[in-house]
């Protein structure tokens, strides 16, 4: 890895929240609370965040992400915008442990998430499920949801959806300590690494250390090696999303690696 160019090219090509999450990274501090508020601008009085689709609408997706970048400026379960965010998501919880978004969306929602689908149901069940767990802990909410996840898990390790809930869905049940679930989810995962884009292997790597899995697992240890070798010549990694998007993926890298103790 070339640590040195992808820091370069994060300074010149970031956004100030992007910047502000590498200067976080690497000196494990807390971002000002000037960028904070930059990324809490688009946080609704409901605790969601609005998707780049829909400015006057909370999305879940788009509120696990804010959790994630959240995180990242070193903000704690505690602080009022997580607490906020962790109500909106209980509330939004339906009866039977799941997540989707709301029907009124749907001409304008991408496909990922759109509502009606069970691969998005399960991604967003997934994704949702984890970032309660991590802000309130293994309660009610997120066993409901390791539950819906379960009944969609063959024996082969597959759930009818995404690689993301895939792995979001085992970093879940490991968090539950429901290891057998976790185990057979993510030993499908491995055997699929080579398949998943850079960005990809930074949010598992991200997922799996953020509910306790060791950095020497085996499975985050061979993603990281892949990881580094996903990396461009001029630094960056690249994002399946676009090039306006490979700062983003770069800082991701850089900390799925720290996080593997490669740097």
């Amino acid at each position: 890895m070339n640590r040195e160019a992808a820091l370069a090219f994060v300074r010149s090509e970031g956004s100030r929240v992007e910047r502000a999450r590498l200067t976080c990274l690497l000196d494990n501090s807390p971002a000002s609370p000037h960028v904070v508020r930059d990324l809490l601008a688009d946080q609704r009085a409901d605790g969601g965040w609005a998707p780049f689709w829909a400015s006057e609408y909370s999305s879940l997706d788009a509120t696990c992400f804010g959790l994630a970048r959240a995180e990242q400026l070193g903000l704690t379960p505690s602080d009022d915008a997580c607490a906020k965010a962790a109500r909106f998501l209980a509330q939004r919880q339906r009866p039977d442990g799941s997540w989707e978004e709301d029907e009124s969306i749907a001409s304008v929602v991408p496909p990922w998430v759109a509502p009606g689908r069970v691969a998005s149901r399960l991604y967003l069940t997934a994704n949702c499920g984890y970032w309660l767990a991590i802000l309130s802990g293994e309660g009610t909410g997120p066993r409901a949801a390791g539950r819906f996840l379960e009944t969609h898990l063959d024996e082969s390790g597959r759930l009818p959806a995404s690689w993301q809930a895939h792995w979001l869905a085992g970093s879940l049940w490991h968090r539950l300590n429901w290891q057998a679930a976790a185990r057979r989810v993510l030993a499908r995962v491995d055997r699929h690494l080579s398949d998943l884009p850079a960005s990809n292997l930074a949010w598992l790597i991200s997922a799996l250390h953020g509910v306790g899995v060791s950095a020497s697992h085996p499975l985050l240890g061979r993603a990281a090696t892949l990881l580094e070798r996903r990396q461009a010549s001029d630094g960056r990694w690249v994002s399946e999303d676009g090039p306006e998007w490979d700062a983003h993926a770069t800082v991701e890298a850089l900390r799925a690696l720290r996080l593997c103790r490669r740097f």
